[in-house]
């Protein structure tokens, strides 16, 4: 099983995740228990909080983006953690330590290489970044 903590400031900003969370993961037999929060920054905090065996998902953009992330991180600095943004916040992401970057909105292909970013960070003990968006 595998636990995904979904959190966006507005619908628009988590169209389509969960749906391409749970294809991905059922697809390759880990089962998905996925919770979303729609800004609800403190409630997505407090069920994060101290829980290392799951995978924060953060999709939120520009420079309040980039504030919500740093707190997701410091409130729970064990757990990997994928922020999708504009690209502009990419190195922003390298500051705040998160495992995975991408730019949204994300193709299925594009998340599965996140996701995959956040299982290898956790079998190999330390947190690595991966940088994930397409080229015009």
């Amino acid at each position: 099983m595998v636990r995904v903590v979904i959190y966006g400031e507005k619908p628009t900003d988590i169209e389509g995740l969960e749906k391409m969370l749970r294809e991905i993961l059922t697809e390759n037999r880990r089962w998905p228990m996925i919770h979303t929060y729609i800004s609800d920054l403190d409630a997505y905090l407090h069920f994060v909080k101290g829980n290392p065996y799951l995978i924060m998902l953060a999709s939120v953009q520009g420079r309040q983006g980039a504030e919500i992330v740093e707190k997701i991180r410091e409130n729970n600095p064990a757990a990997s953690l994928i922020w999708l943004s504009d690209r502009d916040n990419a190195l922003e992401s390298w500051r705040i330590h998160v495992t995975a970057f991408g730019v949204f909105p994300t193709k299925k292909e594009e998340l599965e290489e996140l996701l995959a970013a956040c299982s290898e960070s956790c079998w190999l003990g330390r947190k690595s970044i991966l940088f994930k968006w397409e080229t015009d």
